[in-house]
């Protein structure tokens, strides 16, 4: 097996960086130090660098990101989510070079056409497996799950609060600045929770229309933001909560809810896939809320938590036993072997697909421009 392998992030490594997230990068692309080189080929990179174990190379131009993918000749390359990566790479196929999908997300703006030809995929949850076939009607795919180092991730009681939160009860709230996350009702639930509840916000994005909402409730200083914060530092943040609450409208797998598990920190979600896959609504360490959209009932589930002293470790032991880190990584290399090129380009749709995607004006790596296309490919595409 060729022992090299170019990946096409969905974000550029510097975001991950900006988030405090790229300390794992190195495991992530490459488990268990599998493949002997990995390239990041992306038109999103904006400098050469070798970084995390992984040789960056920014793409200006379809043909040159062809060139180096020929010279380079890889296992194969991997696409990360099912939108702009997946395009590119299925757009720029080079001879029998597998393409692979890992789909993250439920969001069905994010499961694009082109997913319909890769040779394979790498999927976060059961709820992104019943998307692509619904979607799609793409039945062969390869769970994989999201990963945890469960090793770093657990319970401790050597943290302490700051003066400013000393005698306060954390509600915590981690992911990014968007309507996905239902900001402005988890804010809103402060309203009906004790005044010694504070509510902490960790993730980037504009904080300016959650500040307002808070103003509006007249809970403004009970709500806190943070912007970054270190995957180490983090840790520090799941210890130090009475209870993590992030009532998503969607998730592909939701990630942060198996780190907070990993910690024995009690979570408020909803009751939607795939967080009712894998945590236990018990009452005691997890409460899967039904009516997410209302504050009240959010306010009611972190109250149940807080109110109940017992706790247990049923959802820890299913995250470590499933999503720990050397458990996923043995599960993506299998994957990995298994891959393999299916001649998917050389079917009249991935054609019709190829010719379509040619002429789309919002793509960043094509021009507007005017070619001589085969009759018989018009009247297909007509």
């Amino acid at each position: 097996m060729n022992k090299k392998l170019v990946i096409i992030p969905s974000d550029p490594i510097h975001e991950y960086e900006a988030k405090g997230t790229s300390s794992w990068l190195e495991e992530y692309f490459n488990p268990n130090s599998y493949f002997e080189e990995v390239y990041v080929l992306s038109p999103k990179e904006n400098k050469e660098r070798e970084v995390y174990g992984v040789k960056i190379i920014p793409i200006k131009s379809d043909k040159q990101y062809k060139k180096l993918l020929k010279k380079i000749n890889p296992f194969c390359v991997r696409a990360y989510g099912g939108y702009w990566a997946t395009d590119f790479a299925n757009y720029n196929r080079v001879g029998k070079i597998p393409v692979v999908s890992s789909i993250h997300d439920t969001n069905t703006d994010l499961i694009h056409e082109s997913l319909k030809f890769s040779d394979a995929y790498f999927t976060m949850s059961k709820a992104v497996n019943n998307i692509l076939l619904d979607k799609l009607n793409i039945k062969s795919t390869n769970l994989l799950g999201n990963r945890v180092d469960t090793s770093k991730f657990i319970k401790e009681t050597k943290y302490t609060k700051s003066n400013k939160f000393k005698s306060k009860r954390i509600v915590l709230h981690v992911g990014r600045k968007t309507y996905q996350k239902n900001i402005e009702n988890t804010i809103e639930s402060l309203k009906y929770l004790p005044e010694d509840f504070i509510l902490v916000l960790i993730g980037k994005g504009d904080i300016e229309p959650y500040l307002k909402i808070a103003v509006e409730y007249k809970v403004e200083n009970r709500v806190h933001f943070i912007e970054k914060v270190e995957n180490t530092e983090l840790i520090k943040w799941y210890n130090l909560a009475k209870v993590l609450c992030v009532p998503s409208r969607w998730e592909g797998f939701g990630l942060v809810f198996a780190e907070a598990a990993s910690c024995k920190t009690k979570i408020v979600t909803s009751n939607i896939k795939p967080m009712n896959e894998y945590l236990i609504n018990d009452g005691v360490m997890n409460v899967l809320v039904e009516d997410f959209e209302n504050p009240i009932s959010i306010s009611k589930a972190i109250l149940k938590l807080v109110n109940n002293p017992n706790t247990n470790k049923k959802t820890r032991e299913y995250i470590v036993e499933n999503f720990d880190k050397k458990v996923i990584a043995k599960r993506e290399i299998e994957f990995y072997k298994s891959v393999i090129y299916k001649g998917k380009n050389k079917k009249l749709d991935y054609k019709k697909w190829y010719y379509k995607f040619l002429y789309r004006k919002d793509i960043m790596h094509t021009k507007n421009r005017i070619i001589k296309l085969p009759k018989r490919i018009w009247r297909k595409l007509s």
